[in-house]
């Protein structure tokens, strides 16, 4: 097996050691819940579960849940940085003021050796974490996929690759003129075991086709015949979910757009999670970002956990979840609570009562 090497590679494994010594207290900010709540946990497979969303370091939070979750999370969906040398910014408007934010940080000076670490610490902390019939599931670009797949071989084995998922983003402009428009993305898929779960999705063909029936004889797929010898023909108006999924990119006349720069479409996550999971599995995110995820899961009644160190990431998570529990017409089944370290300047902005004030968010252009 052929492994990637990089400068301090080693010291990763090291750094993670040194968390376990440093465990921080990730502490209860806030409990969201509804009157009905208690009514509703008694149909639920997991009544005391609530869901979770952190503020804070995904890294710290993730170690903070060993052994507690040690292989008790279903199935893992990560949008980290794609070492784009771009920070994305976003203004935020209050009582007519507005200020400009990043985001996040994508820029690294060049610096690959510190982005394979900082991905790489956190792969392994993931594996530990995944369920033995768990899938994790890695969204990238053309950027630094080859060296995250070489590190996934490494950390989850070779033969626990699953697929490579092409996200082809067609509606997406591109002002390129000295290369073909580059129009999809890279989701990376790995199991820990032959035994993970994996649901088939069909999806709808554009148009109907007539197509011969297949059946399985002794092990093999042959063509189905009538008592003549004749072949059977069957009309299907859906085919089997292939690894190239065709959903554009999301618009800001989306009534799910949110602003956040790279927010990703509800349809791509709602494909992930159907395929890894079933109702009340446990799902997590630790690069949140705007909370499709986690929104996507609640929807689907998944457990879940979320994680950012953006004040604005879980500030848009927050309020979608909400808005959700206050628009939605079905039960709700889970409670969420707010979690972070309350660092000095963690509860400075918490002072300010942060995360209920009326703002507006927009990507900058």
């Amino acid at each position: 097996m052929v492994n990637l090497t990089w400068n301090n590679k080693d010291e990763s494994k090291e750094y993670l050691e040194k968390l376990k010594s440093e465990e921080q207290k990730f502490e209860r900010i806030e409990l969201n819940s509804l009157p009905n709540y208690n009514k509703l946990n008694q149909f639920s497979t997991s009544a005391n579960w609530k869901n979770k969303l952190y503020w804070g370091d995904n890294l710290r939070v993730a170690s903070s849940f060993l052994p507690k979750f040690k292989e008790k999370i279903d199935l893992i969906y990560i949008d980290p940085p794609f070492f784009s040398g771009t920070n994305y910014n976003i203004q935020i408007f209050e009582n007519e003021e507005d200020v400009e934010s990043i985001a996040y940080h994508d820029k690294w000076q060049n610096d690959l050796d510190s982005y394979l670490n900082m991905i790489y610490k956190r792969i392994i902390v993931f594996e530990k974490l995944l369920s033995p019939h768990g899938l994790i599931f890695i969204h990238l670009d053309w950027h630094a996929n080859h060296y995250i797949r070489a590190i996934m071989d490494e950390i989850f084995g070779e033969d626990n690759f699953v697929n490579s998922i092409v996200w082809y983003y067609y509606n997406k402009y591109s002002a390129g003129k000295y290369n073909l428009p580059r129009a999809h993305d890279d989701i990376l898929v790995y199991c820990k075991s032959d035994t993970h779960k994996f649901n088939q999705l069909r999806i709808p063909r554009e148009k109907p086709i007539k197509q011969l029936k297949r059946v399985m004889i002794d092990g093999t797929l042959k063509n189905a015949k009538d008592e003549d010898g004749h072949v059977i023909y069957r009309i299907v108006k859906d085919k089997k979910l292939d690894d190239v999924w065709r959903i554009p990119c999301l618009q800001p006349a989306s009534k799910q757009w949110t602003g956040y720069p790279t927010q990703k479409h509800h349809k791509l996550l709602e494909r992930i999670i159907k395929i890894g999971t079933n109702k009340d599995d446990l799902i997590a995110d630790f690069f949140c970002g705007s909370g499709t995820t986690l929104f996507t899961a609640e929807k689907l009644h998944r457990r879940w956990i979320g994680v950012d160190n953006s004040q604005y990431a879980v500030y848009l998570t927050r309020k979608r979840i909400l808005s959700y529990h206050k628009k939605s017409k079905v039960n709700i089944v889970y409670p969420f609570e707010l979690l972070t370290y309350l660092s000095k300047s963690k509860k400075e902005i918490l002072e300010t009562d942060f995360f209920n004030k009326k703002l507006k968010i927009k990507r900058k252009k």
